[in-house]
């Protein structure tokens, strides 16, 4: 489990999968937390999601999570790197956060965390994201989280994706600055 102020986000074990899989209230019950209808407009990824884990069961920890609210005990959404560091080092994160929830820092808290959680193992080099190819509230969180633009990728959609990223170097430099500005330095 990763806790942040306002979060804790929990390895989505296959135990969970599961019972997302016998419905909400089989979930509620697992997590001992509330689990509104719409915490997720994405259930297809959940059940992709399920499966990849099913077939490979050491991405707990590099795969995805499960966000809940920890003053309203409540399941806001996901967190989630799409697998482990690829041999260059480098892992891609997402997020989603329900609408009641949107528009009050939470995905821009759960981006820095993952990005956190990654950069505080040595092996990895960098983060990386994509977005549909518009200014948008996603570009907007990935931007708060340090992340900078990298260019654009094609989809298997046909369309243009644009990547994010940030490197360890930027990630420190950025956390060192930080720190400094912090301890009243300039």
């Amino acid at each position: 489990m990763i806790q942040t102020t306002r979060l804790q986000l929990l390895p989505c074990t296959l135990k969970y999968f599961e019972a997302v899989l016998h419905g909400n209230e089989a979930l509620a019950q697992l997590l001992g937390a509330d689990v509104p209808e719409d915490w997720t407009e994405f259930p297809e990824m959940v059940l992709v999601a399920y499966d990849k884990m099913r077939n490979d069961p050491t991405l707990l920890g590099w795969f995805f999570y499960l966000a809940v609210h920890r003053a309203d005990n409540r399941l806001i959404g996901t967190a989630s790197f799409k697998g482990r560091p690829d041999a260059n080092g480098a892992v891609e994160i997402g997020y989603e956060v329900s609408s009641a929830y949107r528009e009050q820092g939470y995905a821009t808290e759960i981006a820095q965390t993952l990005i956190r959680f990654a950069f505080s193992h040595p092996q990895v080099t960098k983060v990386i994201a994509h977005t549909l190819e518009e200014y948008n509230a996603a570009v907007k969180v990935l931007q708060k989280a340090g992340m900078h633009f990298a260019g654009t990728v094609n989809s298997t959609d046909a369309d243009e994706l644009w990547r994010w990223e940030i490197a360890r170097e930027q990630y420190e430099t950025s956390n060192d600055n930080t720190a400094h500005q912090s301890a009243g330095g300039q």
